[in-house]
């Protein structure tokens, strides 16, 4: 199993390559000082990083032979490995500057208690790291009661059935807690919006998510370095400096200190960022982004132009629309852009309402089967065509 694990940790498939290197870079972004405790090594995915860096790493795992292969993929490198238990972790107080548990507390309910072991081991001022499910996400796409839920979400939130099980935060929650036990939140940064597997984007769910079809062009990210950049570049410029509600997971930043200002300031600006969320427009939410827009539209226009990665943002921006009809996209996209986004949209609703139109007509028709044989079989095609011509407009019927 562990071999099978540590393969998996590397191999490029699917969205696995995005994945592992935007949590990396949110690690190695917001560690601090030198010695580091990875907790729930596993084999050693953040670990190894951060000792190609220069840090000197200690990692924590219940499995003897994770260690045994972490160390084994360390090569010569010098890492202390200890077998432990990660809710009683087997070091001194205070003996590290950041600790680091990388898809670790998405698995455990008691994210409460993890900390305040994890804390005592961080010295004053240091920071603790790790990712976790968001609870603003969920409560965005489908509201807080359960009731609403699809049954794939309602799995999720069981603690006792540990294969679907996501453990779940929201920014209130965390600043509560965070001021409670004298640690101050340093950042809450969104990502994994289409990781996909274990990663659902809820917002996404009906229109996407559950689709083989969104699977399938998820897989594209492994064979196509275009849709890979783009997929960056939507992630870290985009969702990663906005809001938990938007991505189904987040990254969390805390200090070994106490400020409750600090934390109510953060509080603050979560809440002022929701507020532009709900205006709809992508203008309204320039003060949180580092970019000009049309800095945004120019880059964007030029990760486009790959057709894998057209189609990929296309169903994108065919499933916000579903959901928000109205919403502003000046800054985001330069107009000729949205243009052609709008067209296909277009397209495709009249390719779904003459689908409809031909797989429907003869639903109700009385003398539809002769001789037990279904007459209107095969009609389909050619009544597609005449509809795509004569009502919508948009065939001429001529071929190549």
């Amino acid at each position: 199993m562990v071999a099978w694990y540590s393969g998996r940790m590397v191999e490029n498939t699917g969205t696995n390559y995005l994945k592992n290197t935007l949590e990396i870079d949110i690690i190695q972004r917001f560690v601090s000082g030198r010695e580091v405790i990875d907790i729930g090594t596993g084999t050693g995915r953040a670990a190894l990083a951060l000792l190609r860096q220069g840090y000197q790493v200690t990692g924590i795992d219940s499995s003897q032979a994770m260690l045994d292969e972490t160390k084994r993929l360390a090569g010569g490198s010098p890492i202390n490995l200890k077998l432990g238990d990660i809710q009683k972790l087997p070091c001194a107080d205070a003996s590290f500057d950041s600790a680091v548990a990388l898809n670790v507390m998405v698995h455990f309910p008691n994210w409460r208690e993890a900390l305040h072991e994890w804390r005592r081991v961080v010295r004053p001022g240091g920071r603790l790291l790790f990712d976790i499910h968001s609870s603003s996400h969920v409560r965005m796409a489908y509201g807080m009661d359960r009731a609403r839920w699809p049954d794939a979400l309602r799995k999720t939130d069981d603690p006792h059935d540990f294969a679907n099980y996501m453990a779940r935060l929201d920014v209130a929650e965390l600043v509560e807690h965070a001021s409670a036990q004298g640690l101050t939140v340093r950042a809450v940064v969104p990502y994994g919006a289409f990781l996909g597997g274990g990663n659902v984007n809820w917002l996404l769910y009906e229109q996407l998510e559950r689709s083989h079809r969104w699977k399938r062009v998820l897989s594209w990210f492994a064979c196509d370095p275009g849709l890979a950049e783009l997929g960056l570049f939507l992630e870290q410029k985009l969702v990663g400096l906005l809001s938990p509600s938007l991505a189904g997971r987040v990254f969390v930043v805390l200090e070994n200190r106490a400020d409750p200002a600090a934390n109510a300031s953060f509080a603050q600006q979560a809440e002022s960022l929701e507020i532009a969320l709900s205006q709809r427009s992508f203008s309204a939410l320039q003060p949180w982004l580092d970019q000009g827009g049309r800095d945004y539209a120019v880059e964007l226009r030029r990760l486009l132009q790959p057709l894998r990665a057209r189609h990929f943002f296309f169903s994108l921006f065919d499933a916000l629309l579903e959901r928000l009809p109205d919403y502003d996209f000046r800054g985001l996209l330069m107009p000729e852009v949205e243009e052609q986004l709008l067209t296909w949209r277009a397209m495709r609703q009249a390719d779904r309402r003459a689908m409809a139109i031909a797989q429907g007509w003869s639903a109700g028709y009385e003398q539809r089967f002769r001789h037990g044989v279904d007459v209107a079989q095969g009609s389909e095609y050619f009544l597609v065509e005449s509809v795509l011509t004569e009502y919508f407009g948009l065939f001429t019927g001529e071929r190549t």
